[in-house]
């Protein structure tokens, strides 16, 4: 078990890491939405393989919560871990101990436990139970005080992290962190402005850009209202591929390139 600082660490293999722009680009793009965590892990196996992930909270005097998990292949044991987790072994957990201490010299951290690292009652309640080999995680202090994990974990079936693993994740676990912590963000944070009439909302917009067309502005205001893409479509009449298009030529016209820029949009415009 052991921790390292993101911010000096030098990977052996750093001239070899592969650019992580085209990687990410997808996982930004569903930044809020309920796909996020798909995203994600569908994102980080194209460049190291993971069989699921899990985002939740580190404070030792709150109670643990679970922010977001995802799977590779529909076999996602985060919530059935987190309950043992929650109810009782967090307390005894000592294997991010090496992480915060770095937080708190203000670094972003790293950590790496094998199943062997934890105490008989955690690793037989959540690790042998699952068949989970080993887990790598990405430590970092997120909005409102949030010492946040994202953990990223192998069964047994796989062979352990290793050191190219290692290498892999560390070259985009910042950006993975951004992304984490403001999916959280918008996911608990983004609404509507309480009482604007969407009617109203879409008008202004459309007075604001001209140059958007109908079926622009009715995608916006579904966003604007919360609800997904799919739920957009279904509105609509309209392919979730083509919810993204014309959402995609929205954004393109108004400047923005995020859903949160479209709530900031919408709030001026609803200013007194």
């Amino acid at each position: 078990m052991n921790a390292w600082s993101l911010d000096n660490a030098a990977s052996a293999h750093a001239s070899a890491a592969r650019p992580v722009d085209g990687l990410m680009s997808h996982v930004i793009d569903s930044l809020g939405e309920p796909d996020f965590g798909r995203s994600l892990i569908a994102g980080l196996n194209e460049l190291v393989q993971v069989d699921f992930f899990s985002v939740y909270q580190l404070e030792v005097h709150a109670t643990p919560r679970m922010f977001l998990s995802s799977s590779r292949s529909g076999n996602d044991v985060s919530a059935d871990c987190f309950r043992s987790y929650q109810k009782r072994l967090h307390a005894q957990d000592h294997t991010f101990d090496g992480a915060k201490q770095l937080l708190g010299h203000g670094a972003m951290a790293m950590t790496y436990a094998h199943q062997s690292h934890f105490a008989p009652p955690h690793r037989e309640a959540i690790y042998s139970r699952h068949g989970i080999q080993d887990r790598l995680s990405v430590v970092c202090q997120a909005d409102q005080g949030l010492v946040l994990a994202t953990n990223f974990y192998r069964f047994e079936r796989q062979p352990m992290f290793g050191s190219s693993d290692v290498d892999a994740l560390q070259s985009v676990a910042k950006s993975v962190a951004a992304c984490v912590t403001k999916h959280i963000s918008l996911a608990q944070g983004l609404r509507p402005a309480p009482g604007p009439d969407i009617g109203a909302l879409t008008r202004e917009l459309a007075a604001l850009c001209p140059r958007l067309t109908g079926r622009e502005l009715d995608v916006c205001a579904g966003l604007l209202l919360g609800r997904t893409y799919d739920g957009i479509a279904a509105d609509l009449g309209l392919s979730v591929a083509t919810v993204k298009t014309y959402r995609a030529r929205a954004y393109d016209k108004l400047g923005i390139n995020f859903r949160s820029q479209l709530f900031g949009i919408a709030s001026r415009l609803v200013q007194p």
